[in-house]
């Protein structure tokens, strides 16, 4: 998980800790360590924040279990070289209150006017990256076939599915099922779209809208999405074609 905060503290034996800065983060208020060696291009700059040169000092960073507990991975001072699957977090937790409408961030990050710049710059980054991911261009159906190892009606489904759906910039798997049930084209996709059990270790509910595994596996490998990383898992799929038949069967 990609947070921003700010040093607090660095020592001139290589340590130091950092403070996430957003209060929804399940480390706000803590101090995160790091040691010199994981950050090492950023030395200067803490050597500089030690001996007082530099007053305030912010990274964005990701961090790991260690062996005293979480400490951090990788730094970053600005957006550019984040990988894209940390800024994407960034953009579908902030675009709506910093880009889309004038709401503004958490006042703990508001604190400090050098902490919100970075935030939505990188946003912005993030934006411009989710509507202009290169995509394969040749969805069609011989091609998905041969490269997916399909059935030619589930590669025929997939490839209208594609072509429909490339230039709609969704970011998670479930903006597109959602958009499915919602504009009900099930019957636009009846073989790889139905209706998915999900499970966890509680109960047990069915998603419509979804897709088999390894259709979903291709879906979101061909449009880049994302899933909300959740615990549930589908143990069970039943297509829009199969539940017609079963009904049709009833009569």
């Amino acid at each position: 998980m990609l947070e921003f905060g700010k040093v607090i503290k660095y020592f001139d034996n290589g340590y130091g800790f950092i403070k996430p800065m957003e209060p929804d983060s399940a480390l706000y208020e803590k101090e995160v360590f790091f040691h010199i060696k994981a950050v090492k291009k950023f030395e200067n700059d803490l050597v500089e924040f030690a001996s007082g040169s530099v007053k305030e000092l912010y990274f964005w960073f990701t961090y790991k279990e260690g062996k005293k507990g979480k400490e951090v991975a990788e730094f970053w001072s600005d957006g550019t070289g984040i990988p894209q699957e940390y800024t994407i977090s960034i953009l579908e937790k902030y675009s709506a209150n910093l880009i889309s409408s004038n709401k503004v961030a958490p006042k703990s990050i508001l604190n400090s006017s050098k902490s919100i710049e970075p935030i939505k710059s990188l946003i912005r980054r993030a934006s411009k990256k989710s509507t202009c991911l290169v995509k394969p261009t040749n969805y069609s159906a011989s091609s998905l076939a041969i490269r997916h190892s399909l059935t030619s009606i589930n590669s025929e489904e997939l490839s209208a599915l594609l072509i429909n759906m490339s230039q709609k910039n969704f970011i998670l798997s479930s903006d597109l099922s959602k958009y499915i049930t919602t504009n009900k084209l099930g019957n636009k996709y009846p073989n790889i779209a139905g209706i998915v059990t999900m499970a966890n270790d509680v109960n047990e509910w069915d998603f419509d809208g979804g897709f088999p595994k390894d259709i979903y596996r291709i879906i979101c490998q061909e449009l880049n999405l994302t899933d909300k990383g959740t615990s549930a898992r589908a143990i069970k799929f039943t297509s829009y074609q199969d539940r017609k038949n079963n009904a049709d069967d009833l009569f």
